[in-house]
């Protein structure tokens, strides 16, 4: 019986470095495939954590629970009588401790709750309120604007006034706020005879073209460009 040659040591080599290579480019696409998911899950956990319609219904536990169906609802608070910045300033402020006590400093004294919020006051302590509306960094909106502009707190924060505990009524999405700008529901009288002024510009023969150009005969409610709201 004839005996077989073993295999030469070259060809030991090739295929150990067919084999090595086998491996290595097994695990560049491993590896490939790992960085794919990575990505992939980064770009969704960002969309989610920047989206704003994700937070739609949101309602977080307060520290303190504070019932808008009573106050706003049943007692008629007005809100800006809470959160009056909002009438002066880009961001409607949570009240301060001594707004509560204008009231509870007489009304519902023996309540544990109504004590922890005295606490907070005498000792000029904070209440930690969880932010509730919740708008990505890289918008910009300033409630003032809006209130002068006549729109009614629900207009965005829904019926706050029936909830037991607040929550993010609407979406809060780019497209929910150009379609309320080009609206035309909360038009001043002062934009409402400029819009019939700028038509009857657009009728006029005499009219420079250009000037006919800039007389937009769609008014909105408010501006459309991107600086509005991306700044």
């Amino acid at each position: 019986m004839a005996r077989r040659n073993p295999p030469s040591k070259v060809r030991y080599v090739e295929e150990m470095t067919d084999h090595h290579d086998a491996d290595e480019h097994l695990l560049k696409k491993r590896l490939l495939t790992l960085t794919i998911v990575i990505v992939v899950l980064s770009l969704v956990g960002t969309a989610v954590a920047i989206w704003p319609a994700y937070y739609q219904n949101y309602a977080p536990d307060q520290p303190i629970p504070f019932s808008h169906r009573l106050h706003a609802g049943q007692y008629e608070i007005p809100c800006l009588y809470c959160h009056g910045s909002a009438e002066y300033a880009q961001f409607a402020a949570v009240p301060g401790t001594e707004t509560c006590m204008n009231c509870h400093s007489q009304v519902k004294t023996d309540s544990p709750w109504i004590q922890q919020i005295k606490q907070a006051h005498d000792t000029n302590t904070p209440i930690a309120w969880v932010k509730v509306h919740v708008l990505p960094d890289f918008v910009y909106f300033n409630h003032s604007r809006h209130v002068a502009a006549g729109l009614e707190c629900q207009t965005c924060h829904g019926p706050v006034e029936t909830m037991e505990k607040v929550y993010q009524f609407e979406k809060f999405t780019m497209g929910w706020c150009v379609n309320c700008h080009r609206n035309d529901d909360y038009l001043t009288e002062d934009r409402k005879n400029w819009a019939a002024a700028t038509e009857k510009l657009q009728g006029d023969a005499g009219m420079p073209d250009m000037l006919k150009m800039l007389a937009h005969p769609e008014i909105q409610n408010a501006d459309l460009s991107c600086s509005t709201c991306h700044r």
